[in-house]
């Protein structure tokens, strides 16, 4: 018999987050909510009078950030409810009444928009000199309105708008219902002969497995799962594009893509440079998987295969309590200050770590401005296991230090800032591991192959799913129609053109784009690609105890929203508007692939 998922009520309460730091109850969440409700319909009142004068654009804009403190909270723990187990009728509940309550909140504040925007330059400028508290608002109001200038509709359009946010979110819950609740891989027999349940986290398992069989087994069980509902997975994808196009259009944006990087502040040349360089480097992929061809054997050599280790299975198994052992001793070159929060997020309830029936795959951080970071695992005693700990671990410590040091309306720091430190940490782990394993050739092996592997997969992976979701925005803007034939050949062909000849794809038309929950982010993924570069250079030059690198990267960490996120960066020693931080990468790759064929004696 089939080992089955534990259900949440079965899982240890040490291996769960602790939602009561944020309320005690579902009973005291519908009081927050119902005091909620009373604060929103209070806020109604500066309608009409948002800029009448100094003093009054202050008051609204403290009473702003107070119901977004409180809204965030409310709508984690109800999101957090509904991740644990989607199939919990009570948590989905909860997240449906935070979304109605977002949406709701959307349309009551929507003259802040109309009202803000409308100040002019020197009314604002003679506003700042007559309240001299507004200076500690000043980049809260000119990122989120004032730089909006043109961008904002008369406000019962705004009002409309806002009250249609949950149908433009539906397409999103679709997928997650139907990937992380309606959807599974089946049964599979594993390298023991035990027949165990196929889920997300044994899947990273078994793709790595020195077993071949069992690689194409699973992918053959991943690929049936996908293929059976592609068509329905084409509708939800494209019904979501289609509302992002809507919405980008009402605000008066030529594209989406316009629309999403503008609200990001990051010039839409930072996009495409990004897929040119890439594209200019993808021989160092194409080699290294010709690399693996050689050592492996394989002919053909299937994308099944991408993943598995070189010199067999070094069978690197890290338990939880292991592995956070481990991420405390390769990131104390950060420094006491953050070994303290990483202990802090071990010990505190911030993590849920354990796999359960119905709970929301992959894994993710969430901070709570006021309470802590929150974060979801699906954990597996594995090395990718390790690097996601470590990975979610730079999100938490981001929001700690910028927690610790910002106010709440600078504290959110953006999108494209987001990734840095997670992969920062990826990265200072690899060097750590590499120098404990220095003199095991078959555990150097795996590392470099890892590291490898993670840099073909963040940066060359993530700008493959820029450049196949780019695509689809551009094919619904020209008014054509998102098929499951016409994706699945679209991101068929990425694949081989990223992978090179040296990988055969078993199947031109390939249905893997379903399962990415990111391309219901609206372009996020190509930032994951930017900040792998980034950190590549970053956590070098960290490890090295280069003069001023730890000073400069901590001063980002503390800094949040408090920037454009291009003059943080810069901040940290990059210049993200040149290539160079991209050819400087792509440097560090061609090394590292050249390290793994010295020790594979190629």
């Amino acid at each position: 018999m089939a080992k089955k998922l534990a259900t949440r009520a079965e899982v240890p309460d040490e291996l769960k987050w602790n939602l009561k730091d944020l309320y005690p109850s579902d009973d005291a969440f519908d009081d927050a909510v119902v005091a909620y409700k009373n604060q929103l319909g209070e806020f109604g009142q500066y309608e009409g009078h948002v800029t009448d004068s100094a003093k009054k654009l202050y008051a609204v804009v403290v009473d702003a950030v107070k119901l977004s403190g409180m809204l965030d909270r409310i709508y984690f723990y109800a999101s957090a409810r509904n991740d644990s187990d989607t199939t919990d009728p009570v948590g989905t509940k909860l997240a449906g009444q935070a979304q109605s309550l977002f949406a709701q909140t959307q349309s009551t504040i929507s003259f802040l928009h109309t009202e803000i925007t409308a100040l002019p330059k020197a009314t604002f400028a003679q506003f700042l000199q007559d309240e001299p508290r507004l200076k500690d608002y000043r980049r809260y109001l000119e990122l989120n309105f004032l730089r909006n200038q043109g961008h904002i509709l008369p406000l019962a359009e705004e009002q409309l708008l806002a009250k249609s946010d949950k149908v433009f979110e539906g397409a999103e819950n679709i997928f997650s219902m139907l990937h992380d609740g309606d959807m599974k891989y089946g049964e599979i027999e594993d390298e023991n002969g035990e027949m165990v349940e196929l889920t997300d986290a044994k899947i990273s398992v078994f793709m790595q497995s020195t077993n071949r069989d069992l690689r194409k087994r699973t992918s053959q069980l991943i690929k049936k799962a996908y293929d059976a509902l592609q068509h329905t997975f084409a509708t939800t994808l494209s019904t979501h594009i289609e509302g992002t196009v809507l919405r980008n259009q009402a605000h008066h944006f030529a594209t989406a893509r316009e629309g999403e990087l503008y609200s990001n502040e990051i010039p839409e040349s930072v996009y495409d440079t990004l897929v040119q360089t890439v594209h200019d480097h993808l021989q160092g992929e194409h080699d290294y998987m010709q690399l693996r061809q050689d050592v492996l054997g394989l002919k053909p050599m299937y994308t099944y295969d991408r993943s598995a280790p070189l010199l067999g299975d070094p069978k690197l198994k890290f338990t939880f309590d292991e592995s956070k052992a481990i991420v405390l001793d390769a990131l104390k070159v950060l420094g006491d200050d953050y070994v303290a929060g990483l202990k802090a997020e071990f010990s505190g309830g911030w993590i849920d770590a354990a796999e359960n029936v119905g709970k929301r795959s992959g894994g993710y951080e969430n901070d709570v401005y006021g309470v802590h970071p929150y974060i979801l695992l699906n954990w597996s005693d594995n090395y990718y296991g390790l690097t996601t700990l470590a990975h979610e671990s730079g999100h938490a410590m981001q929001s700690y230090f910028t927690n610790a040091t910002q106010a709440p309306q600078d504290a959110d720091y953006p999108i494209f800032t987001a990734e840095i430190a997670s992969t920062t940490n990826e990265n200072l782990l690899l060097d750590y591991m590499l120098e404990k394993y220095a003199d095991n050739k078959e555990v150097k092996a795996y590392l470099l192959q890892q590291s490898i592997q993670n840099f073909i997969g963040t940066v060359n992976l993530q700008t493959l799913f820029a450049e196949f979701e780019h695509n689809a925005y551009e094919k619904v803007e020209d008014d054509e129609t998102l098929t499951a034939d016409y994706l699945g050949t679209m991101y068929g062909d990425l694949v081989a053109q990223y992978n090179g000849p040296a990988v055969t794809l078993p199947d031109k038309n390939n249905s893997s784009w379903a399962g990415v929950p990111h391309f219901y982010y609206n372009y996020y993924v190509y930032q994951y690609a930017t900040s792998m570069a980034i950190s590549t250079t970053i956590a070098d030059r960290i490890y090295r105890k280069v003069p001023g690198a730890l000073d400069q990267y901590k001063t980002f960490l503390k800094a949040g929203g408090s920037q454009a996120p291009i003059e943080l960066i810069k901040q940290a020693g990059v210049d993200v508007t040149s290539r160079q931080y991209l050819d400087d990468a792509f440097a560090v790759l061609d090394k590292r692939i050249a390290e793994l064929k010295e020790v594979l004696e190629k």
